[in-house]
């Protein structure tokens, strides 16, 4: 098959590109992902020279030049970010915003997550800015019980739509059609005299905190922490495996690795087949997966570093005790990833997975699917998957 001709980009053009990626970005009002920058409709230059050529050298990846060009990126908002990108919705809407305003996605939305964060409210967050504050207050919205009713059955009926058995906060405040969580929870102990949580709990479902991670108990006690360990959790589970009698979790390392006195533990231990499969999740460094096997220090977070060397720790003991072991970052949780870790196990293929590299994955579309999938799954001679970076999720 015939290969097509590399592009070339002029690094004098590098401020045509930014204001063409800029204002591609405004009009359609979505940030152009890493993954697009190739399509037609945009040619723009690949990711890693829009990075490699931008005169601030603190941008050291994507969604830091994202940020750069002044849109919304979930990796770099702090406070005095999201404050530049609400007055630049205020400017764009020229109204009053609405709670409505920061649900969904847009180039300059703040999801509603950070307007709690750093503010608690959206009127306290007006007041500190300065902003119109309007009698808008979604609290104190009336809502039959009926109505109530129809708004969590709607949730319900989403979930059960994308194979999970939980509602989280962040599926709340991104719904369009209910109201926030605290008018739900408020008209839930209205209405049934009970906790919101306990109210989706009465209609088979669970009431998942969604933060930084995830926190969901399963029906037979297991306990996730992350959406990365509920989609492997849900692999082992569609495969007919039992939580405490063929994968362990958070096992203790001083239960299998000799002299080893630590308290680390390991995310999953696999007994099947007459053989055991060690597991760990690399969900906090999710970017950071060609860091990690370069070992590359991670010098923008304290804590994403302290733990890269943990794990770095943790696999030399592994490797060291020639037990069968993968680490997996989000972007390898595929079904059959899953799949051949069960059935194969092999070194072949933990090198096949260390040398896929894939960041910027559409999480929300990958719940919608239901698990993440890549349009190709055929490798090159040296072993690395080679994917339609258009097609992922």
């Amino acid at each position: 098959m015939d290969r097509k001709p590399a592009r070339k980009f002029d690094i004098n053009k590098y401020e045509e590109y930014v204001q063409k990626y800029k204002y591609l970005t405004i009009k359609r009002n979505k940030t152009i992902l890493h993954t697009e920058l190739r399509k037609p409709e945009f040619n723009l230059p690949d990711a890693r020279w829009l990075v490699k050529h931008c005169p601030d050298k603190n941008v050291k990846q994507f969604s830091d030049f994202v940020s750069w060009c002044g849109f919304f990126s979930r990796n770099t908002i702090t406070k005095e970010k999201a404050i530049n990108l609400i007055y630049k919705m205020q400017k764009q809407l020229n109204r009053p915003l609405m709670y409505d305003d920061f649900r969904g996605t847009g180039c300059y939305k703040v999801p509603i997550i950070y307007i709690n964060k750093y503010w608690g409210t959206m009127n306290k967050m007006k007041e500190d800015l300065g902003l119109e504050v309007i009698q808008e207050n979604m609290i104190d919205k009336k809502l039959s019980k009926s109505k109530f009713v129809e708004q969590i059955n709607l949730l319900c009926k989403i979930a059960e739509s994308e194979n999970r058995k939980f509602i989280t906060t962040y599926n709340i405040n991104n719904c369009k059609d209910v109201l926030d969580i605290n008018t739900l929870r408020k008209y839930s102990k209205l209405y049934f005299n009970k906790s919101l949580s306990d109210y989706i709990k009465s209609l088979g479902f669970a009431m998942g905190m969604k933060g930084s991670g995830l926190n969901f108990k399963f029906d037979d006690g297991e306990q996730v922490s992350s959406q990365f360990e509920y989609m492997f959790s849900m692999y082992l589970k569609d495969y007919g495996l039992k939580y405490n009698t063929d994968y362990f979790r958070n096992v203790k390392y001083n239960d299998f690795i000799p002299n080893y006195k630590g308290n680390m533990n390991c995310d999953y231990v696999i007994k099947y087949k007459n053989k055991t499969i060690y597991i760990e999740i690399a969900g906090i460094i999710e970017a950071y997966k060609t860091w990690y096997y370069n070992n590359k220090i991670i010098t923008r977070s304290k804590s994403k570093e302290n733990y890269r060397l943990k794990l770095k720790q943790k696999e030399k003991m592994l490797k060291e005790n020639n037990l069968i072991y993968f680490i997996l970052f989000p972007c390898d949780l595929t079904r059959d990833n899953f799949m051949q870790i069960i059935n194969d196990s092999s070194l072949d293929l933990k090198h096949r997975i260390e040398n896929f590299m894939k960041n910027n994955i559409d999480w929300v579309k990958v719940k919608n699917v239901g698990e993440l999938k890549y349009k190709s799954n055929k490798y090159n001679n040296r072993g690395k998957l080679i994917i339609n970076y258009g097609e992922g999720g």
